[in-house]
């Protein structure tokens, strides 16, 4: 008969163990500390750090709005991601300086700078037809997560850069992925790891690319972020830790999100269908006609729900705080878990399943959906996502019918952002709803 190690259980109990824990796998680690009953935060220790994890909207709602005033963004994941984010970007700022960046990209969201940009994306998805049709031909699978991967960072280069990063794409998704990925590694190690060599050349190749087309595009009298932060007259490096701030946060998580979108649409044939009706409605491709495609944003919501890229939001009290009667001491780290506040059985009902018309209907708490944060600190990114996602989503419903290769949805690997590190394997066939579009 076999025996259980009495130190086993010790081990995982105390700080160390508990930080060991995390370390190895953080997205296991809030499933197993989730109580049954969420009304209250989970305290532990993680090392010398005294961490709360919240599993309730009413905690988000707490922390993110109510009493935001006493919590900042976590100084222990701004450490990790600053090579990503930049020492001076947008995410790790929290001041006049942010709000200012925050007010100048707001500006480029203007109903014409978006219907720009919906041509764009839908010109990026045309591109892999042929790649598509080749497959159905051949009778193959197609696996879409670099070609999706290459829509999302183009569409940011425009909106950033005004410049297409087609032939910067895989140079620039490299380098991205390392550094997310170290930085992932990072966030789980005890020490602060050294600045190692391979991190370096990602960072090298993305400051080397970023600098090269800023010099050219800024002779062009085009709307960007990197137009409009130039003409206010800030700084060099000021400006490039923006562009790396934006390039994180607007392609790494909006591209892991449209993956999982993408499988979970191809395996449902009849949400593909309903997706593929609403288009032949639509009068024209626009802004205004997609903001009225209800059907194809919930599904993507839907899909924002059940696997959020962010999966949890890191946040730092500044001064003592109380929540739902636990005792909240000033320096504390308090993360919310994402992904299991927008699984919470009391404001979603069957939250396990994939419902694309679900946000059809009002959500039952505001804070029970945050992928994209919320409060005053929401990202400012959202717009852009729920755009790419939509016209990718529709224009390939529209054209063809979809069939997951794989039941099973692809393998998280959980770094500062959730990411697949499986393909996204889909058969492909051509869609007849075509032809009655034009008919009507």
């Amino acid at each position: 008969m076999k025996t259980k190690c009495p130190f086993k259980k010790l081990l995982k109990m105390n700080p160390i163990g508990q930080l060991l824990a995390f370390q190895n796998d953080p997205y296991g680690f809030f499933d197993e500390h989730k109580p049954k009953d969420t009304e209250k935060p989970v305290a532990l220790n993680l090392g010398f750090r005294r961490f709360f994890f919240c599993y309730d909207p009413r905690h988000a709602q707490h922390i993110l709005q109510e009493q935001r005033h006493k919590y900042d963004k976590s100084s222990l994941v701004l450490k990790k991601i600053k090579a990503l984010s930049g020492s001076q970007g947008l995410i790790q700022l929290n001041d006049e300086r942010a709000l200012g960046v925050r007010q100048t990209s707001a500006r480029l969201m203007s109903a014409a700078g978006m219907d720009r940009l919906v041509q764009k994306v839908d010109a990026f998805v045309k591109e892999i037809f042929p790649v598509i049709d080749k497959s159905i031909e051949n009778r193959e699978a197609v696996d879409l997560v670099p070609h999706l991967t290459r829509i999302v960072l183009r569409t940011a280069g425009v909106f950033i850069l005004n410049h297409d990063l087609i032939s910067e794409s895989d140079s620039l998704n490299t380098a991205f992925v390392d550094l997310n990925r170290k930085a992932g590694e990072s966030l789980r190690s005890i020490a602060q790891c050294p600045f190692s060599p391979a991190k370096r050349r990602s960072l090298s190749t993305i400051h080397t690319e970023l600098d090269r087309i800023a010099e050219e595009v800024l002779l062009v009298d085009e709307p960007s972020l990197l137009k409009a932060l130039a003409t206010k007259g800030e700084e060099k490096d000021f400006i490039r830790d923006q562009l790396k701030a934006f390039m994180f946060a607007g392609y790494d998580t909006t591209a892991s999100s449209l993956i999982f979108a993408m499988y979970l649409v191809a395996a449902h044939e009849s949400v593909q269908r309903q997706i593929a009706l609403e288009v032949k409605r639509m009068p024209d491709l626009n802004y205004e006609s997609l903001k009225k495609s209800t059907l194809v944003q919930s599904a993507y919501k839907e899909a924002l729900r059940l696997y959020p890229s962010a999966y949890f939001l890191p946040r730092e009290s500044n001064q003592e705080d109380v929540l739902s009667g636990v005792k909240i001491p000033k320096g504390s780290q308090v993360f919310l878990s994402v992904r299991h506040i927008q699984r919470h059985p009391e404001y979603f009902n069957n939250p396990d399943e994939f419902i694309a018309d679900r946000f059809l209907n009002e959500i039952k708490h505001p804070f029970s959906f945050i992928p994209f944060g919320g409060g005053p600190r929401i990202c400012i990114g959202a717009m852009l996502a729920k755009l790419e996602a939509t016209v990718v989503l529709q224009k390939l419903c529209e054209h063809y019918e979809m069939r997951a290769a794989h039941p099973a949805p692809p393998e998280i690997e959980a770094l500062i952002t959730a990411h697949t590190n499986t393909p996204l394997l889909v058969f492909f066939k051509k869609r007849e709803i075509r032809a009655k579009k034009s008919e009507g």
